[in-house]
Parts: C-alpha cells; sequence; structure tokens
C-alpha cells in the first residue's frame, strides 16, 4: 500500500497480534526510511501513549525498539529524550512516529503514512476523515468489527480484498485477519470459546468479536444474517426453474 499510495484496510478478529504487527512496520520504516513521518490515531489518548502500558500504542513500539541489538539503534539515539510522549524520533533520519487522539486525529501536518487503530469504534469518523483526506495518501483502518452503516464498514463494503502481491489501484485494499491465522488459536479454542459464549448468552458478542460479523450486534433483526447469506444462489443450487404464470 505504502509504494502504490493507496489506503488499506484490516479487518481482524479481537487479539490476534494486527497492532503489533504495524508498529513493528511503524519501527521498521522509523529506522531505515529517512525523513518517514508515521501518524497513529485512536480514539482515546490512553489508547496511544500510557507509560508502563503495553497496551497502548506507543509502549508497544518503545519495547520493540529497546528490545533491538544497540547497533541497530540509530547514531545518537536517546531514550529517555528520543521516545517521549506519543513522540518517537530518531536523530540520525529525522523519521517520526506520533500520535493524536479523538477527533484531532489528521490535524498534526503531513504523514507518509497513518495508522488509525480500532477505527470502526471512533465516535464522530466523518471529522476525521476530513483531516486525513489532507494529510496522508496512505492510511491504513485496523479494526474489529463494530456494526453495520459506519465508515469503517462502508469502505470495507466498497474495498477489493488484498491476496498479496501488488495493490489495486484507487480502491481500498483489505486485509482479512481471522481468528485461524493465529498459530495459537486452534479448532478447538474456537469451539470452547463459542460453547460459553452460547452458554453465557453472549453469542452474538462472539459473532461480531470473532466471526467479524459486522450485523451480529444489529438489534431488531427479523431474519439473522447467516440465514441470508445462506439463501444467496439457493435458487441454483435447487435447480429452482421459476413458472411461465
Amino acid at each position: 500500500m505504502l509504494q502504490a499510495e493507496e489506503n488499506g484496510l484490516v479487518e481482524k478478529c479481537r487479539d490476534v497480534g494486527a497492532t503489533w504487527v504495524s508498529c513493528a512496520f511503524s519501527v521498521w520504516l522509523w529506522l531505515f526510511m529517512r525523513g518517514a513521518a508515521i501518524g497513529w490515531g485512536s480514539r482515546k489518548e490512553a489508547l496511544i501513549d500510557r507509560i508502563d502500558d503495553p497496551d497502548s500504542i506507543f509502549e508497544k513500539m518503545r519495547r520493540l525498539i529497546r528490545s533491538l541489538p544497540q547497533e541497530f539503534l540509530p547514531a545518537g539515539f536517546d531514550p529517555a529524550a528520543n521516545m517521549a510522549y506519543m513522540r518517537i524520533v530518531n536523530p540520525e533520519n529525522d523519521a517520526t512516529i506520533t500520535g493524536e487522539a479523538g477527533d484531532n486525529i489528521g490535524r498534526g501536518g503531513r504523514k507518509l503514512i497513518y495508522f488509525k487503530d480500532e477505527s470502526a469504534h471512533y465516535e464522530r469518523p466523518e471529522k476525521i476523515e476530513a483531516a486525513l483526506a489532507d494529510n496522508t495518501r496512505v492510511q491504513i483502518d485496523i479494526s474489529s468489527v463494530n456494526g453495520v452503516g459506519n465508515v469503517f464498514h462502508r469502505r470495507r463494503e466498497a474495498g477489493e480484498e488484498w491476496l498479496g502481491g501488488a495493490a489495486t489501484k484507487n480502491v481500498t485494499n483489505i486485509f482479512v485477519f481471522d481468528w485461524s491465522d493465529h498459530p495459537e488459536k486452534t479448532q478447538d479454542w474456537y469451539d470452547m470459546r463459542r460453547r460459553k459464549a452460547a452458554d453465557d448468552g453472549l453469542l452474538h458478542l462472539f459473532a461480531q468479536e470473532v466471526d467479524r460479523n459486522y450485523a451480529a450486534s444489529v438489534v431488531g433483526s427479523i431474519i439473522p444474517v447467516e440465514w441470508i447469506k445462506s439463501a444467496v444462489d439457493a435458487h441454483i443450487v435447487l435447480e429452482f426453474v421459476p413458472s411461465d404464470n
């Protein structure tokens, strides 16, 4: 997406490590691309950065940088000075990683690439889209699903699934990160989690968070979305021939 200057979207199951992977790529850009300006946004400031909290995005990146061999660190790098709150600076090549939260996402100047974490859960996503439109040519939305009709869902529906290779031009490229892609999540894990969710009366939340079912949280549905999907092209399977009447 970066070389093609196209937007991307990661539709993910909860707890598969998509944010960690994106943080690692951000650190790689910070290390090796001179002058790279990488942006990160989330709905709350505490999710972007909270010192010593590995659940926050910038603490993930600090831990990745601290784990690097000394010879890989930039010349003149000072952890105390160069890894400040919501800002990581490479003194050798002037690359930066900066963070923003809430409605302020996209207000911090031009970026080479901008990651929006859990973007299906923003309160006022249209305001953020307006700001980011002039901020970056490469916008990466990362999120678990959160119902239908929001900006994340609309972008996902209008996009095209990316299966590797060059990015498709002039369209959002979709990467699906399913629970089964995680090496530690087996079919037994899935069956156990699903059974517990059913016993607790929370199967709709399981469908949303694990199965990535956008309609699972929609209330007042008369026909479940699974029935609708299973009925698509049913006339072909049943070899239904319409009557002339």
